[in-house]
């Protein structure tokens, strides 16, 4: 972004660092209450975030896109039946934390996707999981959908190009194999994949769908652009007002 100069993106990234070392110490309060309450013994603990953040890198701030600084987000866990200190390189997703839940509650999670972390973190680690994302959200043009197994990654757009990257050789994602002819096949394959998980032209469908219909129940375009949003969701109790961007 052309508006963030030197001094602007140092100070941004001091203040991201800053709010990582705050949230770090609350976590670490949220532990020692624990502990002292005698409850690390039958207490599963769970960290992670909806999403990670550009911060600067390709000239890009906060989310929107399936670059690993967006899409990528913390996954620890602690508690009863979980190797102490195990990193697992297995890919997970946020869908992973239901079933975990719900087993470590002693309830049966059915046939919904995903698989318990917990019974991941026990057995050698599956690189060639498959992880699944997908996004409509803030006006964008095109859904946008990832896969992600082993080393690759495909970000498939129902109205643009392809994108697909060997993470392993190419682990900041510089260069794009989206178009390239010699990978077609392993983005057939990914394609398909991706095809038995949803309709990609359907979804992004109906999302644009559902979204028309939310803007026009609140008074078209123009007003909802007129009434402004909030920068951050509200915490509960506290009566915030929208605020117009210029």
């Amino acid at each position: 972004m052309d508006n963030f100069t030197p001094e602007r993106t140092r100070v941004a990234l001091a203040s991201y660092y800053g709010l990582v070392t705050f949230i770090d110490d609350l976590i670490g309060q949220i532990l020692e209450a624990v502990e002292q309450n005698g409850l690390s013994g039958n207490t599963q603990i769970i960290y992670t975030s909806d999403h990670g953040d550009n911060i600067g890198e390709r000239d890009f701030w906060g989310k929107s896109n399936f670059y690993e600084e967006s899409v990528g987000v913390p996954c620890i866990i602690k508690g009863p039946g979980i190797p102490i200190g195990k990193i697992s390189r297995t890919p997970v997703s946020l869908i992973d934390f239901y079933p975990t839940l719900l087993k470590t509650a002693g309830i049966k999670p059915g046939a919904k996707p995903g698989a318990s972390l917990v019974d991941l973190a026990n057995v050698n680690d599956d690189f060639d999981r498959l992880v699944f994302s997908e996004y409509h959200a803030m006006g964008s043009k095109t859904g946008a959908f990832m896969i992600r197994k082993g080393p690759w990654k495909l970000i498939y757009y129902v109205s643009m190009k392809p994108q697909l990257f060997n993470l392993s050789e190419d682990p900041e994602e510089l260069r794009d194999l989206g178009v390239d002819p010699e990978f077609r096949e392993i983005r057939s394959k990914l394609e398909r994949e991706l095809r038995l998980i949803c309709d990609p032209e359907l979804i992004d469908a109906k999302a644009k769908a559902d979204q028309a219909a939310i803007i026009e129940a609140n008074g078209g375009i123009e007003a909802v652009v007129a009434k402004g949003g909030f920068g951050a969701t509200p915490p509960p109790g506290v009566n915030a007002e929208f605020k117009i961007k210029r």
